[in-house]
């Protein structure tokens, strides 16, 4: 998840240097192109391209269409209204997931993991610092966002083991691009890229696949409650790079969220091992 988040910050780094130039659905595609091509040279290297076939599965095309409609409303969310409140109210998601492991997959909960997970949701918001003016109406895709997200981690649960995860990967990033490109050819005026930008985009590709593999491994093989903390760690790499590249510099606040992030994380981490040991 650390790796994930990490990978997913790159990629919208390198796109928010695009988005200057280019409207945001064409982006997405020239993205979503790269992704695949990285995606199926990898496969290649591995050996994996004979196994496409197991990714038709509902369940790895759930994930995709919840991804699908991820993006399309964070997009919308980000074109509309300040980036701290929408990145703010997107930290929900672990929490959703949660909540969504307890109520549908009836996972058991412990009170002191739902509490460092809320401690690290409070962290995320001091990271964010959302404004204190008039909310903008743009915002509720914001919510939307955040609940496909979870319904998407959840569904990624359900992919069979057997699947492997670069292979779930491509789908969803197949099915991300053609849903750009349909909202964005109908909707938008798309710009002769230059050079420079078909090389952003060519390492947004490459990260965004990354991130998603990533993550997709996070959630299959590890408890929801143990991951969704490390969900904050793309506010961490997010200040990072922010600093590295735009030079952005934290506040007080920003670092003492951050504080409680990793407070939160290791907490999780050390009751997972804590429990661990009482079973064993």
């Amino acid at each position: 998840m650390l790796a994930g988040a990490g990978t997913f910050v790159l990629n919208d780094s390198f796109m928010k240097i695009a988005l200057a130039d280019l409207p945001p659905y064409e982006v997405l595609v020239m993205r979503g192109t790269s992704g695949i091509i990285c995606a199926l040279v990898l496969l290649g290297i591995m050996g994996d391209l004979g196994k496409l076939a197991q990714g038709v599965h509902r369940f790895v095309f759930l994930r995709g269409i919840l991804e699908v409609g991820a993006i399309l409303t964070y997009i919308l969310a980000l074109a509309h209204a300040p980036i701290g409140d929408v990145t703010a109210i997107f930290q929900i998601t672990p929490l959703l997931v949660i909540m969504g492991m307890i109520f549908i997959h009836r996972e058991a909960a412990m009170p002191a993991r739902i509490v460092l997970v809320a401690l690290g949701f409070l962290g995320a918001l001091l990271v964010a610092q959302p404004g204190f003016g008039t909310a903008s109406p743009f915002l509720m895709f914001a919510f939307v966002t955040a609940m496909f997200a979870a319904l998407r981690d959840l569904a990624g649960r359900r992919v069979s083991s057997e699947i492997p995860a670069l292979v779930a990967t491509l789908i969803t990033i197949i099915m991300v691009m053609s849903g750009a490109a349909i909202v964005g050819l109908t909707a938008e005026t798309w710009i002769i890229p230059k050079p420079y930008h078909i090389m952003l985009m060519a390492g947004a590709g490459l990260f965004m696949m990354l991130g998603h593999m990533f993550t997709f491994l996070a959630y299959r093989n590890a408890s929801a409650q143990a991951v969704a903390p490390f969900y904050y760690a793309f506010m961490i790499w997010a200040v990072i790079l922010g600093y590295a590249i735009f030079r952005d510099v934290p506040n007080a606040y920003a670092v003492a969220g951050m504080l409680l992030i990793l407070a939160s994380g290791l907490g999780i981490v050390y009751l997972e091992r804590k429990g661990s040991s009482a079973a064993d």
